[in-house]
């Protein structure tokens, strides 16, 4: 049998006979989902990430389960030390095997996928972000793209944050949110490479702990706190946000960059820098159609003016700073 018709079984045999305990309904970008979660504990590690709601259209029915509900150990490589990714006749599947393993699978014809987590826990980098990568293969044959950014708006239109980490991209997202803006993300979102809209795909956010006292609206007393490689995050969602959970038409792309400006400042970048501020990451962390991915990022840099951004050393300064240089254009 080859592997993607035991995978498809596997995936189907899980909404033959389970009855989800946990399930909730959500929008991810311009997708409907309906979450299913096999534990209170996988719920209370992802759900917080999701932007809850009832959607018009279910897109994806989503599940996430460990290994004491679900035995998934037969779609394991065999060499389960490696990464491994599969795409073939109409199934995407990833197996991502670190210190904390994850396998994550998609059925693209039955709308049907799978996060399992062998060790009943989760990789600290997907708590922000879960099952980024099967919403990837969902975009696949869509102008949608999934890219590394983050993105927030104002009536003076929205502003996509390219760049790599400590850049101060989530900064840059949580000063504007704090003032009142749109919030669409601070790692991951979703821009149609076709028309420039951008759509929120979580509502989360993940803040150094220097920042904690800048932002402490925003976080509470109860914050998550991950550790990956050395680098603690507060994971943080934005739930509370409501409405402010939002999208809309790319106005400009801005590079944050430090680069010790006392005060917000701006200069001319080409298409080319967004293009190499957004892909890195993109392609990095979403397996599969790297061809296609820069495709995509390619025409996404190109929808918008380009500045870099150096973001001085006032972050509550930021939102005035972002509406006058959106006002310029």
């Amino acid at each position: 049998m080859k592997a993607s018709q035991r995978i498809r079984q596997e995936i189907a045999a899980v909404f033959a006979n389970t009855a989800m305990p946990i399930e909730a309904q959500a929008r991810c970008g311009p997708f409907g989902l309906r979450l299913g979660f096999s534990s209170r504990e996988l719920a209370g590690t992802f759900l917080p990430a999701y932007i809850q709601c009832t959607p018009e259209t279910i897109d994806l029915d989503l599940c996430f389960s460990a290994a004491d509900h679900h035995d998934f150990s037969a779609l394991v490589p065999e060499a389960a030390e490696k990464p491994r990714l599969l795409i073939e006749d109409g199934i995407y599947s990833v197996w991502q095997p670190a210190v904390i393993p994850v396998l994550f699978a998609v059925d693209l014809a039955a709308k049907r996928g799978v996060a399992w987590l062998p060790q009943g826990e989760a990789p600290p980098w997907i708590r922000s972000r879960p099952a980024i990568s099967l919403i990837h293969a969902m975009m696949h044959e869509t102008p949608w793209c999934a890219v590394h950014g983050a993105a927030v708006g104002s009536g003076a239109g929205f502003t996509l944050l390219a760049g790599e980490g400590h850049s101060g991209k989530t900064t840059a997202a949580l000063a504007c949110a704090k003032a009142g803006w749109l919030y669409a993300g601070d790692d991951f979102i979703a821009v149609n490479s076709e028309t420039g809209q951008i759509e929120p795909l979580f509502c989360s956010a993940r803040l150094r702990p220097a920042l904690v006292e800048t932002f402490r609206s925003f976080i509470g007393e109860t914050t998550e706190v991950s550790d990956f490689n050395g680098e603690p995050r507060h994971e943080l969602s934005l739930a509370d946000l409501g409405d402010r959970i939002g999208g809309g038409r790319l106005r400009a792309i801005f590079i944050p960059r430090r680069r010790g400006a006392a005060t917000l400042e701006f200069t001319p970048a080409r298409q080319s820098d967004a293009f190499r501020a957004l892909l890195p990451t993109t392609a990095y962390e979403l397996p599969g159609w790297p061809n296609e991915i820069a495709e995509k990022v390619a025409r996404i840099a190109g929808l918008a003016p380009v500045f870099f951004a150096d973001t001085g050393t006032a972050p509550m300064e930021i939102p005035a700073a972002f509406t006058r240089q959106l006002e310029r254009l």
